[in-house]
């Protein structure tokens, strides 16, 4: 029985560069469509407002921003009326300071329109 030839270098090859030339065309290629689809998506991510700050999670914000100034300016003014022996007069004073401040807290997240309230 006959043994097959080893094959030599030269077969199955293809002029040289053309496979390595079609592999770059097609890398390009596929950049370049990657680049367009992280575009599209970045972009419907901007136009639909979505990213970090969800609908509940700035309305729980809102809600937890309201209750913090009530529950703080409640608990200064009824410290300040043991402290001065006078009855409601500075509890309620600051539930009114603690409302201002919750509100304008709830002002500032609507007026910057970012989850964590920072910067304009």
């Amino acid at each position: 029985m006959a043994k097959p030839e080893p094959p030599s270098p030269e077969t199955g090859k293809t002029e040289p560069g053309t496979e390595a030339e079609h592999l770059r065309s097609k890398l390009e290629a596929l950049k370049a469509e990657l680049g367009e689809v992280i575009a599209t998506d970045t972009a419907g991510k901007k136009a639909t407002g979505s990213g970090n700050d969800s609908a509940m999670g700035v309305g729980m914000r809102a809600g937890s921003e309201l209750t913090a100034g009530v529950l703080v300016g409640c608990g200064v003014g009824y410290v300040l009326d043991r402290q001065f022996d006078t009855s409601p007069i500075f509890l309620i004073v600051f539930l009114m300071v603690g409302f201002a401040a919750g509100f304008w807290n709830i002002y500032r997240m609507g007026v910057t329109k970012t989850p964590t309230g920072g910067g304009k």
